[in-house]
């Protein structure tokens, strides 16, 4: 091949990465041989040399459609037949992408069926696949139209009028099967032949390992080893799963690199465009000027800096994100203009803010002006960049080489969807969006070539590479021969007839082999793997790779799986605590529950400032309605003029229901925010109220029951100073009990016990904390409780002194308050232990150690921090326990 090249030769390859890999290795050569400057070699790709020689002869001149210009025509013509399945625009264009797919393999395999009296038995599906390609030839045929796939019939009708020319002699390369309609066109061409296919390997291996994870370590393995000993070798590793893989393969194989260096291998394939951030960031953007997007959408957009002019506007946005969430402002999803007027005054007079917010108001006032009318995908394409620039993508840091690559992929995924005006229709700004969002998710991305030693390529697409060695992986007896289905618009006994892919078992064992043998004589080293066991299900050795490379063996000892897992990170003893300041602690009991639970916790939530993160809601989350619980019961229990203070009071009220409604009318109107009130419906608002209202009236009914009783204090606020700390407590509420003593409440509406307060790591403290250190020297403790107000379960659960004299006078022997009674020993437990905290908080003592795993680990979200699945913690759930809630504060 090379010295066909060199001769002027032309070489037509089965692939554009064929043609590149061709290309590189004769570049190579030449710097081989001291060249500084050579001819470039005329290599081709099948659809460039069809194309271009078409171009070149044709005397008619037609206007070729792009993927995307032809998916749009069968959408049309697919929409016109008024089949249900075309109603909508997402199941319509699939249909267009299977009917383009169809028209192609009739193109290749069996063109005689394009004439509409050969498909004149074809019947349902097919039949109306028959009606839409005789409405495609006529679409065609008035507009002056030509389908790609129809390009090679051109050429040869060109080639065929102009039979006896001379031309070059063709070489092919890459080819597994020459298609009928190639071989029609290198026929008419004149001289062709295929490239001679070198001899097979000399060291041909077939390996089994454990499990898919093992083979592909083992492969990475092998190809560092390999590195180290010859630097200049190239290694091709074969794969089917590289798409559904790719990010465990980038991980096996970046590990044969230090931290830093480039990666040693590249993959083949690229990624839809819609993954890269630089992609995503300006879809999202440009969506957002014309409608919401949801908060986690925003919440990247924010992260990535694209969406910001410089790293401190970027910066600011993510403040604010942060700023909205910790005052419960977040929402679903955001509008541009409900995200603009809900930034404060003082945060909008900030440089970095004010900057931000005068270009996304000048950005959606230029679209709102475009927008006023249809325009043609051109136009929209023309004012797409023009308001994403205003707007300050791609951002103001230096672009990688990765990203300005991706950038131009951006911009040429954009003119792709305008040229969908080549015919002058005219679209609004959301069809163009949506053309524009099938547009990116349809066009794959790669960076350019670094000519990296190992590249990761699928079967198909190694055709025509060659290498020092090979690795194929995966290859067991369901994944190779690879088999599939026929095509749903074509008859079955068509596409057996033309051997289309697919259409028997043998067509699908014939190609692996051709593909396989081809394999073989790809390098001067071949190895086969695979894993007996892929996703926990047992596997068996492919027959046909067993045929060509013999039994497969077990893995030499150096490649075997290390005994034992690999560890995901790296363990570094670190026994240096950093002390807390003394003083004001934030966060009040919450801070000795998290230090309770798990000391990393309290030291990540209270001195980095880390919160978990929630999805936000349409309607009320469970933290708002807790919350809306509390402020009515507060209400109630509030004294006058509204509320009561005693037991008597409650038992004198006539209509309860009538006297809880108002509560609750008073303090959604008072306390719920108004951002909320406004993006939830009237009528769903309407039916929390009665909600409330029916929960709150029950537990004041079962209140009735008590032994009188009167209310001192609620919400009410108290300061306690525990080893030189000082924390902030606020308590629900406390009851005259009618012994003279006091009753601590907390109110809860999850499922809540008091073994939460079971020392020596209580799971939850604010109420042994209050009792222990809050209560002044006068009061005298009779018991503490939750107050469990939930439908359904209503009901006191702690500890008391003395609960049938002084809580429910016909309280029975076994239940359980009558049991758990409150003692002066359990007291000084709680208050020991409690102590003991808060000097392990002090003394900076942040071990990863969950109090109760793997529960306790699933309520906190901050496993990103900890990283305690990686530190392979064994998490196993008790046979009994309690869900309790998050503290009040």
């Amino acid at each position: 091949m090379d010295a066909w090249l060199r001769r002027g030769g032309l070489v037509v390859t089965a692939s554009e990465r064929a043609a590149r890999a061709i290309a590189d290795a004769f570049h190579r050569a030449r710097r081989a041989e001291g060249l500084t400057a050579w001819e470039t070699p005329k290599i081709q790709d099948w659809n460039r040399f069809v194309r271009s020689a078409c171009l070149e002869r044709a005397a008619e001149v037609r206007l070729v459609l792009n993927p995307t210009q032809e998916q749009a025509l069968w959408a049309e013509i697919a929409a016109a037949d008024g089949r249900l399945a075309t109603l909508l625009e997402g199941p319509r264009y699939r249909l267009a992408a299977l009917a383009m797919e169809a028209h192609g393999l009739l193109c290749s395999h069996a063109p005689r069926f394009l004439r509409a009296p050969a498909r004149a038995g074809w019947q349902n599906d097919a039949a109306a696949f028959s009606r839409w390609l005789a409405a495609f030839d006529e679409a065609c045929r008035a507009a002056r139209l030509l389908s790609a796939a129809r390009i090679p019939w051109e050429l040869l009708t060109v080639l065929e009028a102009q039979r006896g020319l001379d031309r070059s002699p063709l070489l092919l390369a890459g080819f597994d099967r020459i298609l009928p309609v190639q071989r029609a066109v290198f026929d008419a061409w004149g001289e062709w032949r295929e490239a001679a296919a070198p001899a097979a390997a000399g060291r041909v291996n077939f390996y089994r390992t454990s499990d898919d994870k093992a083979e592909l370590a083992a492969c990475a393995r092998w190809c560092g080893r390999k590195l180290a000993a010859e630097p200049d070798a190239r290694i091709l590793v074969v794969t089917q799963d590289a798409t559904t893989r790719r990010g465990e393969i980038e991980r096996a194989f970046l590990g044969l690199t230090g931290p830093g260096d480039p990666p040693v291998f590249e993959f083949s394939l690229g990624v839809p465009l819609g993954q890269i951030a630089l992609a995503r960031a300006a879809a999202l953007l440009l969506r957002w000027l014309s409608g919401p997007l949801a908060e986690h959408e925003l919440d990247w957009l924010f992260s990535t800096g694209h969406a910001g002019g410089d790293i401190e506007e970027s910066a600011a946005l993510q403040a604010h994100m942060r700023w909205l969430r910790a005052r419960g402002l977040e929402q679903p999803s955001w509008s541009i203009s409900g995200f603009l007027g809900g930034i404060p005054s003082e945060r909008r007079q900030r440089p970095e803010m004010a900057a931000w917010i005068e270009r996304m108001t000048r950005a959606s006032r230029q679209l709102d002006g475009a927008r006023r009318q249809p325009r043609t995908p051109l136009d929209w394409a023309a004012l797409a960049p023009q308001v994403l620039a205003e707007m300050g993508w791609p951002g103001g840091r230096p672009l990688s080489s990765a990203e300005f690559q991706a950038g131009e992929r951006w911009q040429l995924a954009l003119e792709t969807a305008g040229s969908l005006g080549y015919d002058g229709r005219r679209l609004d700004w959301r069809d163009f969006l949506s053309l524009l969002a099938r547009t990116v998710e349809e066009t794959l991305f790669a960076p350019e070539s670094r000519d990296a030693p190992i590249l990761i390529a699928g079967p198909a697409e190694s055709a025509g590479l060659t290498a020092d060695a090979v690795w194929f992986l995966g290859a067991t007896e369901d994944a190779w021969p690879a088999g599939g289905g026929t095509h749903p618009l074509l008859p079955v006994e068509v596409q057996r007839e033309a051997e289309m892919p697919h259409a028997t078992p043998q067509l699908d064992w014939d190609l692996a082999e051709t593909i396989t043998r081809r394999l073989l004589a790809s390098a001067d080293e071949v190895n086969f793997i695979y894993g007996g066991q892929t996703a926990g299900a047992e596997t068996r050795s492919s027959r046909l790779i067993a045929n060509l490379a013999g039994q497969p063996e077990p893995m030499p000892e150096g490649l075997a799986p290390r005994s034992g897992a690999e560890p995901s990170t790296i363990l570094v003893d670190e026994s240096a605590d950093v002390p807390h300041p003394l003083g004001q602690v934030a966060g009040g009991a919450s801070v000795l529950t998290a230090q309770s639970q798990c000391g990393f916790k309290a030291f990540a939530t209270a001195r980095l400032g880390a919160q978990g993160w929630n999805a936000a809601e349409a309607g009320l989350n469970p933290s708002q309605r807790g919350q809306l619980l509390h402020d009515v019961l507060h209400s109630v229990w509030a004294g006058p003029p509204r509320g009561i203070r005693s037991h008597a009071e409650l038992r004198n009220i006539g209509d309860l229901n009538a006297f809880v409604s108002n509560h609750v009318e008073t303090v959604f109107k008072e306390t719920l925010r108004s951002a909320l009130r406004e993006r939830m419906p009237a009528r769903y608002l309407h039916l929390e109220e009665d909600r409330l209202t029916r929960l709150v009236t029950g537990w004041l009914e079962y209140e009735t029951a008590r032994v009188p009783f009167e209310v001192l204090e609620t919400e009410a606020g108290h300061t306690v100073e525990l080893a030189g700390l000082s924390f902030r407590l606020r308590l629900d509420r406390m009851d005259r009990l009618s012994d003279g003593s006091v009753l601590v409440i907390d109110y809860k509406s999850g499922d809540v016990s008091p073994k939460s307060w079971d020392p020596p790591r209580p799971d939850d403290v604010q109420l042994p904390l209050y009792a222990g250190f809050a209560l002044e020297e006068s009061q005298e403790l009779g018991g503490l409780t939750f107050a469990r107000v939930r439908a359904g379960d209503l009901a006191f659960a702690g500890c008391v002194g003395a609960p049938a004299a002084t809580l429910f006078s016909d309280l029975k022997g076994v239940s359980a308050l009558a049991k758990n009674a409150m003692t002066g020993e359990k007291l000084w437990d709680w208050k020991e232990s409690i102590e003991q905290l808060a000097r392990d908080f002090v003394a900076g003592r942040a071990e990863v150690d969950p109090r109760d795993p793997p529960r306790t680990c699933d309520r906190c979200g901050l496993h990103t921090l900890c990283r305690i699945h990686e530190n392979r913690i064994a998490l196993s759930a008790p046979d009994d326990g309690f869900e309790s809630e998050e503290d009040d504060e």
